[in-house]
């Protein structure tokens, strides 16, 4: 089985799962409506006077939205209203539309061009992730936000013209866009495109890289975050170096970055987030910086040409899996500062992407009483321990301190009695002496 694609296949169901749950609603939820209405192509729930699609026939072939039906003006497309309509090509949405639902048009692998009215002000979390065939999108001069993996895996989408009214991309709005060249932002106050990065207006955060990035990356010494899925999908980089300015490396973001050798981390960095270096399967070694104190879950995993990982003391967390399938790495020194190693996180790799199995040839250096310890003996790992408990050590250098003090006073005393000895021979013969004469 590819990795990769069931890696993207579990990552969406992981990030629709993540819609869903961010605003605590469920697929029951959004059957009940207060009232419904079906043309046979929507579906339309009637909700304070206007009307929102909840609903589309999945094998429907549309290229508009109409703005009325029964009198009543078409205001809101709902949570997951087209996921799944693999036939729609285009999408013209009408100036009725207010808002865009969350997963609203999730999986319309055949939708190549949407025009969004002026009238929506967000596209919801999700909102056209996986649309693997979307290469225009023609934002509103009203927009203000593009939500979390609002644009995920569209794996078409070549460039983008932000709007003057943006001011927010969340977390991996365009993360896997393995396509994306560039960003226009002449006319967005909030962010510049430069040096193949789109970035904040103070050029601190990096939210999104072109993929035409290659060779050697140096991040500019005034960065100080780097977002989630900045540099997803970048294949053609092949050694980084983040300076000390960067404080965190944000989830997925140099994931399935495949031409990857080097990544060298100064000092400075303290989280790198899940799945920050996850596939970067040409990656071959490692060394986290000593202000590092976060691992985050998966954070290199599938780094299956990874050899060496060099782990700090002052790292205290793990995360699960952070270094699944790393197949080629057989052994880890693991500090004594580590408080927490999750599941699967070193020492395994997966059978046909589901189930877990130890490496024969992997083992770890552990300090006794830390939680890698504690990790190596329940999952039946080879380890050494590299050092006893530090109250044992210090009993032991005061025991034989004493034992060496106390040798030390026993030749004093000695000596000291030796030469008493003599001077009293030495008297008594003296006075013998005198005697005789």
């Amino acid at each position: 089985m590819n990795f990769k694609k069931l890696f993207i296949t579990f990552a969406t169901a992981v990030m629709s799962f993540s819609c869903m749950t961010v605003l605590n609603i469920s697929a029951d939820e959004l059957q009940s409506p207060e009232e419904e209405l079906t043309d046979g192509t929507f579906t339309y729930e009637l909700v304070n006077g206007s009307y929102t699609i909840v609903g589309c026939e999945s094998n429907s072939i549309v290229s508009s939205i109409p703005s009325m039906r029964n009198g009543y003006a078409i205001t809101a497309i709902g949570d997951g209203a087209f996921i799944g309509c693999t036939s729609i090509t285009s999408l013209e949405i009408p100036d009725t539309v207010r808002s865009i639902g969350m997963n609203a048009f999730a999986g319309c692998t055949s939708l190549k061009k949407v025009v969004i009215p002026d009238t929506v002000t967000e596209i919801s979390s999700c909102a056209f992730m996986r649309c693997t065939s979307l290469t225009e999108v023609e934002l509103p001069d009203t927009l203000t936000t593009i939500g979390n993996y609002a644009f995920a895996q569209c794996t078409s989408l070549e460039s983008m013209k932000l709007p003057e009214s943006l001011t927010s991309i969340e977390a991996e709005a365009f993360t896997d866009c393995w396509s994306l060249k560039e960003f226009d932002a002449s006319e967005c106050p909030s962010f510049v495109f430069e040096n193949g990065m789109l970035l904040n207006d103070s050029k601190s955060e990096i939210y999104r890289a072109s993929v035409e990035l290659s060779g050697d990356l140096y991040i500019d010494d005034n960065i100080a975050v780097i977002k989630p899925g900045a540099f997803s999908g970048c294949a053609e980089i092949e050694n980084l170096f983040v300076p000390s300015s960067v404080s965190t490396i944000g989830a997925d973001a140099f994931s399935n970055c495949s031409s990857l050798k080097k990544a060298d981390l100064e000092q400075g960095l303290s989280i790198l987030e899940a799945g920050a270096f996850m596939y970067c399967s040409s990656l071959e070694t490692i060394s986290i910086p000593l202000t590092v104190t976060e691992i985050g879950e998966e954070a290199f995993a599938y780094c299956t040409n990874l050899s060496k990982a060099i782990i700090p003391e002052g790292v205290k967390t793990i995360g699960a899996r952070a270094f699944l399938n790393c197949s080629s790495l057989s052994k880890v020194n693991v500090p004594k500062s580590i408080d927490t190693v999750g599941e699967y996180a070193l020492g395994y790799t997966t059978s046909d992407g589901q189930e877990f199995e130890l490496n024969d040839d992997f083992s770890m250096s552990v300090y006794s009483g830390s939680g890698a310890l504690t990790y190596a003996k329940k999952n039946k790992l080879d380890y050494t321990v590299t050092n006893r408990n530090i109250k044992q050590i210090a009993f032991i250098i005061i025991a034989v301190g004493i034992v060496l003090a106390i040798a030390v006073f026993a030749v004093v005393l000695m000596m000291r009695n030796k030469k008493g000895a003599s001077l009293s021979v030495k008297k008594s013969q003296k006075i013998g002496e005198q005697q005789q004469e």
